[in-house]
């Protein structure tokens, strides 16, 4: 079987399903994935035959897409701002409207400062964040053991890990040692009902990743309690990703508990991250 043939045969394959919306790229992404080749390599090869030891991964791969399997948890890994991360089953698959997040954060954290992830899931947030700040520290926290396996992996990756603590805890039971300048969280923030009605293709993903409560607020709530006085510096920040329908609500929280408030827009134009600045006691 040649590349071009193999090609021709996965784009039957995934003609009917619908979460595939850019079969060429999906299949050049497991092709060159698979035989470790780039793009550019795979161009001027297409006519010629694939390796044997190749070829029954590579139907594999296609036929896990064909059952709505992520792309992401296929090839296991996917980019996020700019970096490999290592993403799989058990984990929530990195995107890039949270990349917004890093950015903000990179922004505010004071030098020298000290951040803390909630809900860190595959440590995304905090890798990039410390790969591009090699003067702070962090501490990455989540209840799944399983999501912070691939959290480890990454601060190993990029070697970072000696600058970050993993915690396999519940936020609601987390105590910081070491009181941050900055709580960042992507928490669980879609509807349950929502989390319902996930296309096939999300319902791979962990659901705890996901589920937010009746109204996708379940953990601002207890962030706000918990996290916005007692264990966050004076003048320090809370930066929370928010649903797009739910930012709002999100800012009136912080703004409950008598934060400083910004919203922002993320690369899609969306409303996606909330900033609460603890105000500095008089």
């Amino acid at each position: 079987m040649t590349y071009n043939e193999f090609r021709t045969e996965a784009q039957r394959k995934l003609r009917d399903c619908t979460d595939v919306e850019n079969p060429d790229f999906e299949i050049s992404t497991i092709i060159c994935h698979i035989c470790g080749i780039g793009k550019a390599r795979l161009l001027a090869i297409r006519g010629e035959e694939i390796p044997e030891k190749f070829v029954s991964p590579m139907l594999e791969a296609i036929e896990r897409r064909v059952q709505h399997e992520p792309l992401q948890y296929i090839i296991g890994e996917w980019e996020f701002f700019g970096l490999r991360m290592f993403c799989g089953q058990g984990c929530l698959i990195p995107r890039p409207e949270t990349e917004l997040l890093v950015e903000k954060a990179i922004e505010l954290i004071p030098k020298g400062g000290h951040f803390v992830d909630l809900c860190t899931g595959s440590g995304c947030i905090s890798v990039a964040i410390l790969n591009n700040r090699k003067d702070v520290t962090g501490t990455a926290v989540d209840i799944s053991a399983s999501a912070l396996e691939y959290a480890k992996k990454n601060a190993q990756y990029h070697k970072v890990e000696k600058r970050l603590e993993i915690v396999n805890m519940p936020l609601e039971k987390y105590l910081p040692i070491t009181v941050p300048d900055c709580i960042i969280s992507n928490p669980p923030y879609v509807k349950t009902e929502d989390v319902d009605a996930f296309p096939p293709v999300m319902k791979f993903e962990p659901r705890i990743a996901f589920d937010g409560g009746h109204d996708g607020l379940e953990f601002y709530k207890t962030i706000a309690k918990r996290y916005s006085s007692r264990f966050l510096k004076e003048g320090g920040f809370l930066l929370l990703e928010a649903g797009y329908d739910t930012v709002r609500e999100v800012e009136a929280i912080l703004k409950y508990r008598k934060m400083q408030t910004e919203v922002l827009e993320d690369m899609f134009g969306v409303e996606r991250v909330c900033i609460g600045k603890k105000v500095v006691s008089e």
